[in-house]
Parts: structure tokens; C-alpha cells; sequence
């Protein structure tokens, strides 16, 4: 096994597939990268068995990729990216020479590092599931953004540690949640699907990562077990999570007894000034609203409390006072964007739904906590 190839390109590379390897894999080799390099092309593969990254380098591209020998190897993942960034060099050569010593070099010097041999890397099945659709980049960015922070960390239900894909027929919902609020998107598809997965939030952060701006869209493929991305030569897979999702539509509420609109900078403003008033680590804000004024107060018997007015607010509906997470609202109304945002009020201690009159695509629910004043 013997090639040269542009450094800067290799890193690129390298440090992609480096984003599926765990420090804390069982197995030695899935610690590594495997480096499988033919006679046009090298595929790169990392992995921790729950999600494997493998890209493909083909002669031809703009790497001045050069190809001698052909063989593979595993090479910890960590010294080989460590390697190839800091050579000072263009090009650089890589050469397996002994069964499982590498060697990196450059004009200036070399580098040997042991490896291991392929053939204890695990077998991974990377075969394509069966529905398929297309997400464009600023939709799979989207979907991210403004879904994943509002999933949950418990071990105790594991399916809310992931992002719910349900479709049907030509639409798309993603859905996060920890029980506590609720991050809900559509997205329209370009042909009729059904299908009810949970994507494991990690996987969509690094599939988020890895798609850069050359990258217009990408190919989902997606079975009961797994999921595919597929996009620039390059295979993302992710086991899906199992468990039964909840039925997010039926905590979404259709009738209101009130609703506000409201400058997004103002309120997210006056939530912040106070993030450091908290009882028990949790920021309570307490909300008090009417048609005459809308306050936000909080109380801390350690640190303080505060009283503010929202000004640029327009409420109308039922008295109302109630008290909720106020960094539930602040990860909200960066999720949603846009200038104005509007609060719709299902009842005294009900959920609010949040959303951007700009966008219909995206709506946020927040459960209020119970108060005792």
C-alpha cells in the first residue's frame, strides 16, 4: 500500500470520519480508521458501531491523489489526524511498510505508526434501507437547529434522546422533546413516504457538521433499524432508536384563551437579565398578563428578584399568571428566529405554544411548572 495525496484534502477527510470514532470503543480497531486504498480510489471508514461514517477519495479530484500499491491498514484515528495537520507540506506519502507499521512522510521527514490489521476491523453492513427521499441542506440545517435542543437526556426513556421522523404522504415531522417541551418542524418531500423512526440526536449534529456549503442536497435512505446520508462521496449510517415515540400531535393544542405577540429581542432581552436568578439551578420566570400590561418577574430568596414591563407586546384574551422555564423560552425564540414571535395561551396552567407568525413550518411547546404564590 503506497500513495501520495494533497494534505489539506486528506485531513479534511480524515477529520470527517473521525467524528464516528469513540475514545471508549471495546474494540481496538473501531478506535482506528480504516484505510482502504485501491487502485482508483482509497475509502476511509470510522465507526463505533452505532454510527459509521465512510467516504470515498477518487483519483481525479482536486486532491493530486497518486496511487503505487494498493492494501489496507487501521490506524488510530487521533496520531494519524494529528500527523497529517501538523506536516508542513502540500503532499504527503503514505506507505504501509511492514504488516502493520505506516509510514507518513513528507519532504522534510517521516513519521512511523503502528497500526492494525484489517482484517480485525468488524464487519459493517453499510447496504442502502429501502424508502428514500431527498432533504435539501437548508431543510437537514433547519431540522437541527431547531429540533435537537429540546430533546432529553434521561436514560429512564431513551426514545426522547432523539429526533422523531414521521412521515406521511408528501410531509415530513420532525419532532424533539423531553416531556417538558416540545420542538415541532415540517418539511415538505419530494415524493409520498411512511415511515416512524427516532434518530439519535448526535447522529443529526455530526451529519450537520460533515455537509458543507458545496453540498446542495442530500440522500436519506431509512428502514426500521437504520438510516442513511448520503452526499459528496460520502456514506453517513446511524442506528435508529428504538422504542414507540409519543403521539406528539395530541399535546399540541388547537383552542386558546389567549395569545400575545411580542418583539423577540425584547422578551428574549428581559428573560436573560435575569438568568442568574434561580431556585434550585432552574431559572422560574413568573408571567403576568392582561390587555393593561404584561410583566416578568423572578424571585430568588438567595439572590433577588426582578419586575419587568414588556413593552412592545400586543395581548389579548383572559387574564392570565403562570410560571415557567425561562430557558425553555430564551432556546425557543433562538430556534425560532425572526423579529416578532407569538404566544398562544391554551389555558391558566396549560400549554403555551410559541411560534414565528413568519413561519408556519416550526412551533415550540412549553409546559408551565406549578407555583405555589
Amino acid at each position: 500500500m503506497k500513495f501520495s495525496i494533497n494534505r489539506r484534502f486528506f485531513f479534511n477527510k480524515i477529520n470527517m470520519v473521525s467524528r464516528a470514532i469513540s475514545v471508549f470503543s471495546p474494540l481496538p480497531a473501531l478506535s482506528g480508521i480504516w484505510m482502504d486504498v485501491r487502485k482508483d480510489s482509497i475509502v476511509l471508514t470510522g465507526s463505533d458501531s452505532n454510527i459509521t461514517i465512510q467516504t470515498t477519495i477518487y483519483k481525479g479530484e482536486m486532491n493530486n491523489l497518486e496511487i503505487e500499491s494498493t492494501g489496507s491498514i487501521v490506524i488510530e484515528s487521533k496520531y494519524l489526524s494529528e500527523i497529517v495537520r501538523k506536516l508542513d507540506s502540500e503532499f504527503i506519502d503514505v506507505e504501509l511498510i511492514d504488516y502493520t507499521l505506516v509510514q507518513i512522510s513528507s519532504p522534510n521527514g517521516k513519521f512511523n505508526l503502528n497500526g492494525i490489521q484489517a482484517s480485525e476491523y468488524p464487519e459493517i453492513n453499510l447496504e442502502r434501507p429501502e424508502n428514500h427521499f431527498v432533504l435539501n441542506r437548508d431543510d437537514l440545517t433547519a431540522i437541527v437547529n431547531q429540533t435537537v435542543f429540546a430533546c432529553g437526556n434521561d436514560d429512564q426513556r431513551p426514545v426522547l434522546k432523539g429526533v422523531n421522523f414521521h412521515a406521511k404522504g408528501k410531509t415530513l415531522y420532525c419532532s424533539g422533546s423531553d416531556s417538558f417541551r416540545l420542538a415541532y418542524k415540517k418539511i415538505e418531500l419530494n415524493e409520498p413516504q411512511d415511515f416512524n423512526i427516532t434518530i439519535q440526536t448526535k447522529s443529526l449534529i455530526e451529519v450537520q457538521r460533515s455537509i458543507d456549503e458545496t453540498i446542495d442536497a442530500v440522500d436519506v435512505y431509512a428502514d426500521t433499524k437504520k438510516i442513511q446520508f448520503i452526499f459528496d462521496k460520502t456514506i453517513f449510517q446511524s442506528r435508529l432508536i428504538d422504542g414507540n415515540y409519543p403521539i406528539v400531535e395530541r399535546i399540541i393544542p388547537n383552542q386558546f384563551i389567549a395569545e400575545m405577540r411580542v418583539d423577540t429581542q425584547e422578551l428574549a432581552g428581559v428573560i436573560d437579565r435575569t438568568a442568574f436568578i434561580r431556585t434550585d439551578k432552574i431559572h422560574v420566570i413568573k408571567m403576568e398578563c392582561s390587555e393593561m400590561v404584561t410583566r416578568i418577574k423572578t424571585a430568588s430568596t438567595e439572590i433577588g428578584n426582578s419586575d419587568e414591563v414588556l413593552t412592545d407586546c400586543v395581548y389579548h384574551g383572559d387574564d392570565l399568571r403562570f410560571s415557567c422555564n425561562g430557558t425553555f423560552v430564551t432556546d425557543a425564540l433562538k430556534a425560532l428566529g425572526g423579529e416578532k414571535v407569538h404566544l398562544q395561551f391554551s389555558a391558566n396552567q396549560g400549554p403555551i405554544l410559541i411560534s414565528n407568525p413568519d413561519d408556519t413550518s416550526t412551533l415550540m411547546i412549553i409546559v408551565p411548572m406549578r407555583s405555589h404564590d
